[in-house]
């Protein structure tokens, strides 16, 4: 069955001083790792040997953030000659520019594999601004595998068993590939190596535990197991974050870390040797004073072994790193080891309360328990209540069970924290309001609330604002709970402070600002929260606390409200902030120096760019409501409006919505108008092209009728007589007959030319002819003797056309009377025509229209 396989760095074509490759040999989250040399010449190699030849089933690779390879390859081989190594493959690696290069990148690569070496070939590193010197990191690399000389088919653990099912020692039924997590390369780095071995011995014990049948201490071990990997995964973070703090030579903070580390890692010690699981762990019992073992104190040497707790009762068994205390300073000459803290410590292990879920006031409840969702908050029947009494997620207590009705006493972290709570409220009120039982915070709560309620007038101001001082102090602890119950109390409490305590004692505005800058924060970040019964609650008090006499008038929420927020808050956060001001504005509109234009467009322009298209959408609300107020003084905020800007859509809307604000039609609707204009005109074009080439039939038509007559009238005349002394010539009489004289000759203006085909016709009436002219209102082509006529008669437009009694000619009626006043037209005269172009009288007859026109 695969496992972790251990190496050894036998060679590398460079390494950077501090960063050897035999970094590599180790792996746990403190190790600096392997990089290449400053400005080295690509690709650089490793060669790695393994403890033995290995049959070779995953390799694991951890890159550093920023000096990331862009390719590696893989071989292995029997022995360091190049001529042995055999390629596997290769991988990419990601640039990290989408975790801006905070992130490391762990590759996975299965395979299939024998040999004794690997080499890796590395090549040329990602460019980016963190790598100055080009280099390539390898933080960390695992070796999953078989030993060729071990590997044997899986066997019944003993001959005698009855079980006829065959298991592996980690307990997998048939499962000869199964890779165990401990032997995953995130588990050593993301781990106190200490903390990592414990788990690995316990995980042995428990997969014994599985193979002999022996359930509860399985259940146990596995609990133990998963809490101890919080525990390692924090223990680490702590190292990390103290090694930091000595690189920047922080050293206050470095034993600051160094203490909660030393603290955190004598309770999880406390807690193992509680459960009798120090010696499962392989860890033997340091004796004290080199005669008593660790589980014994010193007045119980002679009183047997401690008894341990029944098997099937395996609470969490490590509190959390704020339930615990921070260590106090000694004087130097009491200073102990960390072995005799431990030693001390555990010697006395503290009684453990059990969770029951019959008593109402019970130390821990459902909102803190490991799993909450594994365990119903209801009233449970006898057989639910044995079911949870044997459950391996009941909560162990470090404290002496409280009795039924009394909050559990404050850890001495607790107290200093809340000393000066406490001089004022007195010990037992801030005891409930820290209990691990809820209702023991909301009566803490409540309490002060009555304090504050009756407190009399005579009291010195002195005392009423240290009174209020301590209340906030209660309250922003209050706002973080996760029990709504206690959650609504907190705000209860802070508007009564608000509305009634302040002004009616004259506080003042020091006590205001004070009030509402230390919770409004808080309020704030619950906004964000999961929950949408505690998210609305805090939208709305935020919202009624903005109306609040002294809080509207000195403008505290909008100056907590109005600053912009990153691009990469959450989502429910930034939407919450949005909501936030968009009511203010709504409610206030501008109330300077807070709300103004500048702070509503500044915050509204960050939040455009946030990821979530429902920010974004309530950022531009702001913008609308601003503009409704404001005008055009909230474009200068914003991107030039032109075709550029708008190919953007966020941008598109919002200038769209500037216009329809304004009563104007928005960009999209004017080129659909226009569209809409062009489409009518080339609809009136096409039916103007159809109504001509209708009148051109009717005159092509008409043509033919005319030639039709005169060829008639020819053929019935009668040649002339021939001329004396002249021959007769029959066929100049058939030329005169034929028909097809009129061809290629216009019948109004009586032009020929060869080009006066059929289209060529057309074309003469329509644009060419001097006896036809088009009317501009209707557009057919008329003749111009008839042009008079045809407007008061025959045109679309003859209910807008009067005749003139002077001129007879068609004139506007809104010209008509002022025409006729002038008396400038040139009066017709009986006999005569009226040319309706030149307005000149003519005879009569189609030659003196013909001549006129033609002259």
């Amino acid at each position: 069955m695969p496992s972790k396989i251990g190496y050894s760095v036998v060679g590398s074509t460079g390494e950077a001083e501090g960063y050897g490759a035999k970094n590599l040999e180790h792996q746990n989250p403190t190790i600096p790792g392997w990089q290449t040399p400053r400005f080295c010449v690509y690709p650089q190699e490793l060669i790695i040997r393994m403890n033995e030849r290995t049959n070779v089933k995953k390799l694991q690779l951890l890159a550093h953030q920023f000096m990331i390879p862009s390719k590696i390859e893989f071989f292995v081989g029997t022995n360091e000659s190049a001529d042995s190594f055999k390629r596997l493959g290769y991988i990419y690696l990601s640039n990290n520019e989408k975790t801006g290069f905070k992130a490391r990148e762990l590759k996975s690569v299965h395979v299939d594999a024998d040999g004794h070496f690997l080499r890796l070939v590395v090549h040329k590193n990602h460019m980016n601004k963190f790598n100055l010197y080009n280099q390539v990191g390898i933080m960390a690399f695992n070796v999953i595998g078989d030993g060729i000389s071990k590997r044997h088919p899986l066997k019944p653990i003993s001959s005698g068993t009855t079980n006829p099912l065959n298991y592996s020692i980690e307990g997998s039924i048939n499962k000869p590939d199964y890779i165990s997590p401990m032997d995953d390369l995130a588990f050593d780095m993301y781990q106190d190596p200490e903390v990592a071995g414990i788990i690995r011995k316990l995980d042995v014990k428990k997969q014994k535990a599985v193979i002999a049948e022996n359930f509860d201490v399985a259940k146990r071990m596995k609990q133990a197991i998963a809490d101890l990997q919080k525990v390692g995964e924090k223990l680490a973070r702590y190292e990390l974050d103290k090694r930091r703090a000595v690189e920047h030579e922080d050293y206050d903070l470095a034993k600051s870390k160094k203490s909660q580390m030393d603290e955190y890692r004598l309770k999880v010690y406390q807690q193992l040797q509680k459960y009798n699981l120090l010696e499962d762990a392989g860890i033997s019992p340091v004796k004290q004073n080199g005669e008593q073992p660790l589980q014994q104190s010193p007045n119980q040497a002679h009183a047997g072994p401690q008894p341990s707790p029944p098997p099937m009762e395996s609470p969490s068994l490590f509190v959390p790193h704020e339930e615990i205390a921070s260590p106090r300073l000694e004087p130097p000459q009491e200073q102990k080891t960390f072995k005799t803290q431990i030693q001390e410590k555990v010697a006395s292990p503290e009684p453990v309360a059990t969770y029951s879920p019959r008593v109402r006031h019970s130390p821990a409840i459902y909102d803190e328990k490991v799993i909450p969702a594994l365990v119903k908050h209801k009233d449970p029947d006898p057989f639910l209540e044995d079911e949870f009494k044997n459950s391996c997620f009941s909560v162990a207590i470090n404290k002496p069970s409280a009795p039924s009705g009394e909050p559990e006493a404050m850890s001495e972290k607790s107290i200093r924290e809340a000393s000066s709570v406490i001089d004022v409220f007195g010990l037992p009120l801030v005891s409930g309001a820290y209990s691990k039982t809820w209702s023991f915070r909301e009566d803490a709560l409540l309490a002060v609330y009555k304090l504050l309620s009756n407190a009399p007038e005579t009291i010195s101001k002195d005392e009423l604002k240290s009174h209020l001082r301590a209340a906030i102090f209660l309250i922003r602890r209050a706002i973080k709970d996760k029990v709504h119950a206690v959650f609504h109390a907190s705000l209860r409490l802070l508007e009564l402070i608000l509305v009634d305590f302040v002004p009616k004692h004259k506080l003042g505005k020091v006590e205001t600002v004070h009030a509402v800058s230390r919770t409004l924060p808080n309020l704030i970040q619950k906004t964000g929260e999961t929950a949408a019964r505690s998210r609305n609650a805090a939208i709305e008090f935020i919202d009624r606390m903005s109306e609040f006499a002294m809080v509207h008038q000195y403008q505290l929420v909008a100056q907590q409200a109005t600053p912009p927020f990153k691009r990469d808050m959450a989502m429910r956060l930034a939407l919450s902030r949005v909501e936030i001001l968009e009511r203010l504005f709504t409610k206030f509109g501008l109330e300077p120096p807070v709300l103004t234009v500048e702070t509503g467009m500044k915050f509204a322009s960050q939040a455009l760019s946030h990821s979530s298209g429902s920010v974004r959408d309530a950022a531009t609300r702001i913008i609308f409501l601003l503009y409704k107020i404001a005008g055009n003084a909230v474009k200068a905020y914003l991107p030039p409006d032109d075709n550029t800007t708008r190919k953007n859509p966020l941008y598109r809307n919002i200038f769209d919505g500037f216009d329809r604000i304004s009563g104007k039609l928005t960009q999209s609707e004017l080129k659909a108008q226009q569209q809409a204009k062009a489409a009518e005109s080339e609809r009136k074009k096409k039916q103007e092209i159809e109504d001509l080439q209708s009148q051109v039939n009717q005159l092509r038509q008409m043509n033919n009728m005319v030639a039709n007559e005169k060829s008639k009238k020819s053929t019935t005349k009668p040649p002339p007589p021939p001329a004396e002394g002249s021959e007769a010539s029959p066929n100049k009489a058939g030329d005169e007959n034929d028909s097809t004289y009129l061809e290629n000759m216009c019948i109004f203006c009586g032009e020929r030319d060869d080009a006066f085909t059929e289209e060529g016709l057309d074309l003469h009436y329509w644009k060419h002819c001097p006896l036809l002219k088009k009317c501009e209102h209707c557009k057919q082509v008329v003749e111009v003797a008839g042009y008079c006529g045809h407007l008061l008669t025959e045109c679309d437009k003859k209910s807008e056309f009067g005749e003139c009694p002077r001129c007879k000619e068609a004139i506007p009626l809104t010209d008509l009377d002022k025409h006729v006043a002038d008396k400038r037209c040139t009066a017709a005269k009986p006999g005569l025509d009226h040319c309706p172009l030149c307005h000149k009288n003519i005879a009569l007859g189609e030659e003196s229209w013909k001549s006129h026109l033609m002259g």
